[in-house]
């Protein structure tokens, strides 16, 4: 397979309307391979001009097109129409994410495209099972009070670039099954599996106007979006200083917003654990994706008694992942490049300042020497022994394969430690006393526990908001709707 030969000459277009047009301003950007920082594909590039047209197509689809008369069993075959088309294309559209995010492919066939394909799958079940409820007001019948679920309108959905084939289709999927119309507005640097997915969502049978995709920048597009009094609510993933943005911004209009925001999740470890699946997940939590997960564990709290042979063991491991391009399956290749050059440099600013603040480094912290490398985003595992809370590595997010490792004794401290940072989105705690497993999870102020393992099994079954500065709003499709109670009067009356 030639990953290339999926890649489109002519530049990509946004979806507007129902029509694959170019951007009112016939401005165009570059999409590169971060392995490489080579460009491979052009893309139009929108602004305010074609998010008023994207937003007059939702308004209008929503408001008087045939989708606010569908059935939700209409919907849901809809989905499942886009799910059957995306999967024989799997290959394709796990290429093109490779390619664009410098994912690893076989990673990227066999969880992004597999995650976007249940998405459209669990959605489509769920579009035909939202329920609301009957509440009793009085014990004697004469009034009716029912609560029922309704959608917002036109959704406003801002992606972020680590994950935008897997997370854009889940989201896509929740907002059409809940009954609204959406413009996706897909990050500069990884645009590609969105645009190519409008030609699933075109040929699956959508109504024009109810899926619409402009790229560009945040200033113009998100912003747009956020500020437009036709757009009902908005919905975004990102960093936490972009959030507070979105935030200032929607109090012009006072609409719903729903924030996925950063992280800096702590990994607890006892002395009391499975060593070989201990180490495992605590590399795995901080290098999948090099470290570009939002999720990911990149604070070890790590119980002094095992601290020097617990670290020892994973110096080892660190230091076998291989780095390269994804599609280089005969090395092995299991350690991705970061997204772009200016967020390396953000990467590589941060371990120096470790340096510089006294964290002593066990493992890597060194730029590659490989020619090859040098020419992507590449950061090897770096690990930081002796960390403490008033370093920066401590409280600030990465998004890099950079793991801070404190001590802890008692399991009060160990909680401490963990709720020691404005984040809260998620946590882990590895040892094998049950109720002590239990009891951690419990205090960790976060919205996403993991036990003896890390990473969510249910992604689309059991989605997780973020405490504190992580995030803003519930999970789900209940994210995309809004609740609506009415009362009726039962009570028989002489005509």
């Amino acid at each position: 397979m030639n990953p290339y030969d999926y890649v489109k000459k002519e530049p990509y277009k946004l979806y507007i309307g129902g029509k694959f047009v170019p951007s009112v301003s016939g401005r165009t950007f570059d999409i590169t391979n971060p392995a490489n920082n080579e460009a491979f594909a052009t893309a139009y590039s929108g602004d305010r001009a074609d998010v008023d047209k994207a937003i007059s197509a939702a308004r209008d689809a929503f408001d008087h097109g045939p989708w606010g008369k569908m059935t939700n069993r209409q919907r849901s075959r809809l989905l499942l129409e886009a799910r059957d088309l995306l999967s024989q294309r799997s290959e394709e559209f796990a290429a093109l994410e490779a390619l664009d995010c410098g994912k690893i492919f076989a990673g990227a066939l066999h969880y992004d495209v597999a995650q976007a394909l249940d998405g459209f799958e669990y959605s489509a079940g769920k579009a035909r099972c939202l329920e609301g409820k009957v509440v009793p007001v009085d014990g004697d019948g004469r009034y009716l009070n029912y609560v029922m679920w309704q959608p917002y309108g036109v959704i406003g959905e801002i992606l972020p670039w680590n994950c935008p084939l897997m997370m854009g289709t889940g989201k896509i999927a929740s907002i059409l099954a809940a009954g609204n119309t959406v413009i996706v507005k897909p990050s500069s640097w990884a645009s590609l599996s969105m645009l190519t997915m409008a030609e699933i969502l075109h040929e699956a049978g959508f109504p024009p106007g109810v899926i619409n995709i402009v790229t560009g920048s945040g200033s113009e597009v998100g912003t747009a979006l956020v500020e437009s009094p036709l757009v009902d609510m908005v919905s975004m993933t990102g960093g936490t200083e972009t959030g507070r943005k979105v935030i200032a911004d929607s109090s012009k209009t006072i609409k719903d917003v729903a924030l996925e925001l950063g992280g800096k999740s702590p990994n607890i470890v006892f002395p009391d654990i499975d060593w070989e699946s201990a180490v495992k997940w605590t590399l795995l939590g901080f290098t999948l994706g090099s470290g570009q997960v939002c999720v990911s564990g990149t604070r070890l709290v790590l119980h002094r008694s095992i601290y020097d042979e617990f670290l020892a063991q994973l110096k080892v491991e660190c230091e076998k992942l291989i780095p390269g391009d994804g599609f280089d399956c005969e090395r092995g290749v299991n350690l991705p490049s970061l997204i772009h050059p200016n967020h390396a440099a953000r990467v590589w600013s941060y371990i120096e300042k470790a340096k510089a603040e006294g964290a002593r480094l066990v493992t890597g912290g060194i730029p590659y020497a490989d020619p090859a490398l040098a020419k992507g985003n590449f950061v090897p595992p770096t690990v930081f022994a002796d960390v403490t809370p008033e370093m920066t590595i401590f409280q600030e997010e990465i998004f890099g394969p950079v793991l801070a490792v404190t001590p802890f004794e008692t399991e009060q401290q160990a909680i401490d430690l963990a709720n020691d940072t404005p984040f809260g989105l998620a946590g882990a705690v590895f040892t094998n006393d049950c109720r002590r497993a239990l009891r951690v999870a419990e205090a960790i102020k976060a919205g996403q526990i993991y036990i003896n393992t890390y990473y969510s099994k249910g992604i689309n079954e059991s989605p997780a908001s973020g405490w504190k500065e992580s995030g803003l709003g519930i999970a789900g499709i209940h994210k995309y709707m809004r609740s609506k109670t009415v009362f009726v009067d039962m009570n028989e009356r002489e005509r």
